[in-house]
């Protein structure tokens, strides 16, 4: 019986893992999986509709102080074989099961109607909600960065989406990227900042 626990402890550590950041944020690793394109994650349900891309989710138990709380723009996805590293593509969070989620999008671009007026059905253009993705740039990895539609295809209105600094304390993040499917086998590691956070396998 004393076998088998250490068998199960072993691979919950290499299954898991929790990294304590510099700035005292705490995040553990909970489920990595490949996911549905076109399912409903977030209040923008990103679907990604090129064959070229697949959407991966990496579940994650986040624990930050009162004065630091996590800023979702400054986590990425390294491929350490191709040099890509990838940007956040959507985000849910939450603290319990009941209750609305986090959802907090921002856009880099303003988009505005024929009127010049706001979009009423994209994520609002907020330049003090500060981005923390080209603050950590990686030497010598390309970053990738999806622009998302929400105009039509003969008018289109794009702008890539970052998401901003979270109101919780302590919660469980989904965090997803869509990453190229010619590359799906390579090795990744997910940051936060310019720290690793933890081996990323699918």
């Amino acid at each position: 019986m004393k076998k088998i626990q250490l068998i199960l402890l072993l691979i919950s550590s290499i299954c898991y893992s929790q990294t304590s950041t510099k700035d005292g944020i705490n995040i553990e690793i909970k489920k990595v999986k490949i996911v549905d394109n076109v399912s409903v994650v977030g209040i923008r349900q990103l679907k990604v509709t090129s064959d070229k891309l697949q959407k991966i989710m990496i579940k994650s138990k986040i624990n930050s102080t009162a004065d630091n709380r996590t800023k979702l723009s400054a986590f990425s996805l390294l491929d350490t074989k191709n040099k890509i590293r990838y940007r956040l593509a959507d985000y849910k969070g939450y603290t319990g099961f009941i209750g609305y989620p986090e959802l907090i999008p921002f856009l880099k671009t303003e988009l505005l109607n024929k009127n010049g007026y706001p979009l009423l059905d994209a994520p609002p253009y907020d330049p003090s909600e500060k981005d923390y993705f080209y603050d950590y740039d990686v030497n010598g990895y390309m970053n990738l960065e999806l622009p998302i539609n929400f105009g039509t295809e003969k008018n289109p209105k794009k702008s890539i989406l970052y998401f901003g600094e979270t109101s919780y304390k302590n919660f469980t993040a989904e965090l997803f990227f869509a990453l190229l499917v010619d590359h799906i086998n390579s090795d990744f590691e997910l940051y936060y900042k310019d720290e690793k956070i933890a081996d990323i396998k699918f």
